[in-house]
């Protein structure tokens, strides 16, 4: 009986830490995917920025988004205590936002200082931005291929992230002349992104089928609507404040359905 306890109690540990190591990477995941989004918001924030001449507005915003990501970034550190590669991986990921950081506040002195932005500094902008998206999204993944991560809430975090992306290239579109020497970076058309964003979001509608999510689903589509329309529409009667408020509700939107989806 003695040994039958014995044997019970450490499969109960083994069970505990195992839900407990799930928990911890879920959590080091949650940082790593606001550190992506604050990244990409950035820019969004600085193209309405320049192309609104300076607009306080999108500065704070630029702020905002920048204490976000440093937030996440020292979180994630926490969470990381002891497990060697993540640390290498969060390292490499504070250096190339240093670099991004300086690069950003290069090119806001120079819009505050002369009123337009350098062609040649933005484009190395949107070449950092990219480069250190990138290598959080590596972190990332290779966090989620050692976790047991619900696939509706992957699908979620994915679908944020999409929609992050189009509203940088709308306001880079939207806000910026020449804009197209801006978007050189962004590998996927604004047509494939939105379609992308239209598959997925049919996809979620079936895995969260539930009483539970019908009203964040309702919410999402109909905010949806409107951006995809003011995307597609190509600027005609543009709104782009508008268009980045509705992302940003929607994102929020995603951000609580996650929560009740791993609730």
């Amino acid at each position: 009986m003695t040994r039958f306890f014995q044997s019970l109690g450490f499969a109960l540990a083994l069970t505990l830490t195992s839900i407990s190591s799930h928990a911890d990477d879920n959590a080091l995941m949650v940082q790593l995917q606001h550190m992506r989004l604050a990244s990409i918001g950035v820019m969004t924030d600085f193209f309405m920025y320049t192309g609104l001449d300076g607009d306080s507005k999108y500065s704070r915003r630029m702020n905002t988004d920048m204490d976000s990501f440093n937030t996440s970034l020292a979180q994630a550190r926490e969470g990381a205590d002891g497990q060697q590669e993540l640390i290498r991986h969060l390292n490499d990921i504070e250096d190339k936002w240093h670099h991004f950081t300086r690069s950003l506040n290069s090119n806001r002195n120079l819009v505050e200082n002369q009123g337009f932005p350098s062609v040649q500094m933005v484009d190395e902008l949107g070449r950092l931005n990219n480069t250190l998206v990138t290598r959080i999204s590596t972190a990332y993944q290779q966090l989620a291929g050692e976790s047991d991560t619900n696939p509706a809430i992957e699908k979620v975090r994915d679908m944020a992230m999409l929609l992050q992306e189009m509203t940088t290239q709308y306001a880079a579109s939207a806000a910026m002349e020449n804009s197209e020497v801006y978007l050189s970076e962004y590998k996927n058309t604004m047509q494939k992104m939105t379609s992308d964003f239209e598959f997925r979001l049919a996809d979620l509608k079936v895995m969260t089928s539930q009483r539970s999510t019908d009203i964040l689903m309702d919410n999402i589509n109909s905010k949806w609507r409107f951006l995809r329309n003011s995307i597609t529409r190509q600027h005609e009667m543009d709104v782009p404040f508008l268009v980045i408020s509705y992302n940003d509700r929607i994102i929020r939107h995603l951000e609580e359905l996650e929560g009740k989806i791993g609730s």
